[in-house]
């Protein structure tokens, strides 16, 4: 895999899981936010009925929890979770009654799975409980403790990944949680929460403006409806693909919809400003393809940074990137879409690849006696996580920190409810949903900006 991160400037700057077979305990949960003490495990709420709350949806009180600490932190250097044995502690004998290697490139013995790793080796793997990605366990583990493992090329070789310790992602304005409440997303009889592919039935209304939009090809319509694996190769610096803005906001690594079934009604930041949730729902259609793409490119469009978009001299390293541009006027306050993308554990995600993660939950696990945090990012590749934010720069052009102004946008992060797939079961965590926002009125043609909010330390990390 290698998954990645963020990047940011007084300029824009283009900085822009597989399974045991045995059960899955609940454990721990992924968390939207920060708390200052250890929490215990993940208990879901008590659900009530609120007449308030529009459409009738049933509320859910929520945890007292705050993202205006959310600071990443730097470290630098390998990161493996403590105490971790090697992979060679996971080996088993050869397996000559093992089954020949299936299309989801496992063996498998009495229920169990197994997979071929590097050297001809063989080892036993599960689904992490809270991650849903594959790791190597031990015959008697209830859950897997090995190393992430990830499909080789070839399909059947699994290949561990490397563990970093380097944070680096961006984060959505600072918020409060008074009387933060989430609402059940409506869905119809006979659906049981399971994923679906014969139609769409979230009762979301799209507020389509009807501009003419290029068509999408049949290529980018498949796109759409593909559920692939994430690779960084698709991803890196430079790089965008349209049809992405059509797929479902929240994708685990398999490109499986992380399918929100709670979401926040009201988002409010310490500045006092209040966000309902209402103008974001059209975007997060389940199986809403082209016509969710669409709400994105009636207001958004992907452009190529030239030299006549440069607004001081350290932008100039900005010519041949992309640049996110109004694609008609945007009043302040007007709903600009998700940053969409795939969900990982921010420590398997190498720093050079960490230029679109935005921070979106964190990761509660048991460790020597204590709980141990790890932040989940969402790995961004649709058009928001494209925009660019602003640098200041020293005589020799070099970003040297963040701008404090000249911003047009801003990201406001919803808690939501949603459910993963972790081997043959849906499981429901809590992550934040991050949703972007006009802070100005945008005339058309104006490029969007955004403050990423980079910390001097992390601008030295990104620019030495």
């Amino acid at each position: 895999m290698p998954i990645k991160p963020p990047t940011k400037g007084k300029s824009p700057v283009d900085v822009h899981l597989r399974p045991s077979l045995d059960g899955v305990t609940p454990g721990p949960a992924i968390r939207p936010g920060f708390p200052n003490t250890p929490p215990a495990p993940h208990a879901r709420p008590d659900v009530v009925s609120t007449p308030s709350v529009s459409g009738g949806g049933r509320v859910s009180p929520v945890p007292s929890v705050s993202l205006r600490d959310a600071t990443p932190v730097i470290e630098s250097g390998p990161g493996p979770e403590a105490g971790q044995r090697p992979l060679d502690a996971y080996h088993v004998p050869a397996a000559g009654r093992l089954t020949d290697i299936d299309a989801e490139g496992f063996r498998s013995f009495k229920g169990r799975q197994f997979a071929e790793v590097p050297g001809q080796g063989i080892v036993q793997v599960g689904a992490d409980p809270q991650t849903g990605l594959i790791r190597a366990r031990l015959p008697r583990e209830l859950n897997p403790s090995g190393p992430v493992l990830e499909r080789g090329s070839d399909g059947r070789v699994w290949h561990p990944l490397e563990e970093f310790a380097t944070q680096r992602y961006r984060i959505p304005d600072p918020r409060t949680d008074a009387d933060a409440t989430l609402e059940t997303v409506s869905r119809p009889d006979g659906d049981e929460g399971r994923l679906r592919h014969d139609s769409s039935d979230d009762e979301f209304v799209l507020a389509s403006e009807s501009m003419p939009i290029k068509p999408y090809t049949e290529q980018e319509l498949g796109t759409m409806r593909q559920e692939v694996r994430y690779l960084f190769l698709g991803n890196r610096l430079g790089s965008y693909h349209r049809a992405n803005n059509g797929k479902y906001p929240l994708r685990d690594t398999f490109g499986r919809p992380v399918r929100i079934r709670k979401l926040e009604t009201v988002a409010t930041l310490t500045t006092g400003e209040r966000f309902r949730s209402g103008p974001i729902k059209p975007y997060i259609q389940f199986e809403g393809y082209e016509n969710v793409a669409r709400l994105y490119e009636e207001k958004l469009e992907l452009r190529i940074f030239t030299e006549a978009d440069v607004k001081v001299p350290g932008e100039k390293a900005l010519i041949g990137q992309n640049m996110v541009v109004a694609n008609r006027r945007i009043a302040k306050g007007e709903a600009l879409g998700l940053y969409g993308g795939t969900l990982s554990p921010l420590r398997l995600i190498r720093r050079q690849e960490q230029t679109f993660t935005m921070l979106a939950g964190m990761y509660l696990h048991y460790g020597p006696g204590k709980f141990i945090e790890e932040p989940v990012v969402i790995i961004g590749d649709n058009i928001i996580s494209r925009i660019n934010t602003n640098f200041e720069y020293d005589a020799s052009g070099k970003p040297v920190r963040q701008s404090p102004d000249g911003y047009n946008v801003q990201t406001v992060g919803f808690k939501v409810e949603a459910d993963m797939l972790i081997g043959d079961r849906l499981v429901n965590r809590p992550y934040v949903l991050n949703a972007m926002f006009a802070s100005q009125d945008i005339p058309a043609g104006t490029e969007l900006r955004w403050n990423y909010s980079y910390s001097d330390r992390e601008m030295k990390l990104i620019f030495p």
